[in-house]
């Protein structure tokens, strides 16, 4: 396909060119912060830093990106404009800094302002639509309210007194969790029957009217995302077992009725098998801390960083790809990206054997958190180099 250079205007219409680098970039930071830790580089404990570049870095950074891109062209609205996505990622900037700087007030009162100014231009858009976004995007709009009353609680968190403890727990399961896993659930049957050479059922004609299929999936959508939501006050409670199995039912169901998994069996892209791979992940990590609780920090590990990490890269792949007029590139075998996806596997691997045998925690930390980024850089060699090139329409 015929492709020219980007133009400024060009970042304006579609964020994620300038997101993608960006949310790369805050993982790096992350995730290097464990080895500067341990290697004594560094005298602060990185664990709420961490979490948080994580979370509202690294994988905000992917969201604010592709729904900065595709909600406006879903509503048949005007895109965000380059004032707009100026201010958005110099607020991610800015909050990914402070974090890394252990200015983590500061960074929750950026983040919280990143999510307000998203949720308000997007609203602007909405007003004045022209068509309804597709069913599971229900579960965007709710990630997004999880996510700000999330940041809210981070915020005011100082002024909680006794009770700030308890709520930590919340913010961390509405921020670190419901904020990634409900776009994965609402987008994943939009974007990935197309991924799967498959036709999408949530892809409906342009209309402002409620259909009667729309309202079913909708209906879908809520009910699922509000068993998750419902399931991290029961781990809340203390009944931490009951809370992941009803997360882990709830997603699987939610994968079965509405995702293509089971059916193509032919992989005609370099996409699908790290997808199913992925998939697999973030329900087994659901379902291994319900078994084993003891061992929950690793576990999730692999819902986070087997699931929602690979699902992420492999999503953005295809964004990269498609937008770039490229797209056929991706029906090769393309080894690059099925060892970038094998190097962040096995990075995630090392670091959660650490969390099993103490003698070796700090140099399986380390040396996951340096194979990990070994892979995001190889990924990034091969499909960032994509946002500089636009199809011509």
């Amino acid at each position: 396909m015929p492709e020219k250079r980007i133009e400024l205007k060009d970042l304006g219409q579609e964020p994620f060119r300038v997101f993608f680098p960006e949310a790369v970039l805050a993982g790096i930071i992350g995730v290097g912060l464990w080895p500067l830790y341990f290697s004594k580089l560094t005298t602060f404990y990185p664990g709420q830093a961490h979490a948080r570049i994580m979370a509202n870095g690294l994988f905000g950074g992917f969201i604010f990106g592709f729904l900065g891109t595709a909600m406006p062209r879903l509503l048949s609205a005007r895109p965000l404009g380059t004032c707009n996505v100026f201010i958005m990622i110099v607020l991610h900037l800015a909050m990914v800094l402070a974090f890394a700087a252990q200015k983590i007030f500061v960074g929750d009162c950026l983040f919280l302002a990143l999510l307000c100014f998203f949720i308000a231009v997007m609203t602007r858009r909405a007003m004045h639509c022209r068509d309804i976004p597709p069913p599971g995007f229900v579960l965007v709009a709710l990630a997004f309210l999880c996510s700000l009353l999330g940041a809210t609680l981070a915020v005011v968190q100082p002024w909680l007194g006794e009770e700030g403890a308890r709520w930590v727990v919340l913010q961390g399961r509405l921020s670190y969790q419901a904020f990634v896993l409900l776009p994965i659930l609402g987008i994943g049957p939009f974007i990935l029957p197309r991924i799967f050479g498959l036709t999408s059922e949530h892809d409906f004609p342009e209309s402002l009217v409620l259909t009667l299929g729309w309202k079913k999936k909708a209906a879908l959508a809520l009910v699922s995302g509000l068993l998750i939501i419902a399931s991290f006050f029961i781990e809340l409670n203390g009944s931490l077992r009951t809370a992941h199995l009803i997360r882990f039912a709830t997603i699987l169901v939610y994968l079965i009725l509405e995702f293509p998994l089971h059916r193509t069996s032919v992989n005609t892209n370099a996409l699908i098998a790290p997808l199913r791979i992925a998939l697999a992940a973030l329900l087994s990590g659901f379902l291994l801390i319900a078994l084993f609780p003891g061992f929950r920090v690793a576990w999730l590990h692999l819902t986070l960083v087997g699931g929602f990490a690979v699902i992420t890269f492999t999503v953005a792949t295809r964004v990269l790809f498609g937008h770039s007029g490229n797209l056929k590139k991706l029906e090769n075998r393309n080894w690059w990206l099925l060892v970038a996806v094998g190097g962040m596997l096995f990075g995630m691997a090392t670091r959660i054997s650490g969390d099993f045998w103490p003698k070796i925690t700090a140099s399986h930390y380390i040396y996951g958190a340096i194979i990990w980024i070994a892979a995001v850089l190889l990924w990034s060699w091969f499909a960032l180099s994509q946002v500089l090139r636009v199809e011509y329409e």
